[in-house]
């Protein structure tokens, strides 16, 4: 079975890439992560990497997508959407 995400754990990876990237700012003497510090001070900086960067890595599955074994395994509805790692 293919692994498969939802949109808050995508953007959770791409706050964890830039963590890697970059190293921790400063902000008045204090030391913050390089992704947590741009999602909560510039959230439309946060959104365009992100959704540039998450275009490139993910694909949205539809609901007809997956199968019953996805549904069942992810706790899906039909009001969830669900990524999966492009090949």
């Amino acid at each position: 079975m293919r692994e498969l995400y939802f949109y808050n754990e995508i953007e959770d990876m791409h706050e964890e890439m830039l963590n890697d990237v970059f190293e921790d700012v400063d902000i008045c003497c204090y030391k913050y992560s390089a992704g947590r510090a741009l999602r909560l001070v510039d959230e439309t900086a946060f959104r365009c990497g992100f959704s540039d960067w998450s275009t490139e890595e993910f694909e949205e599955l539809e609901h007809t997508d997956l199968s019953e074994e996805e549904i069942e395994h992810y706790g899906v509805s039909s009001c969830n959407t669900l990524y999966a790692r492009k090949e």
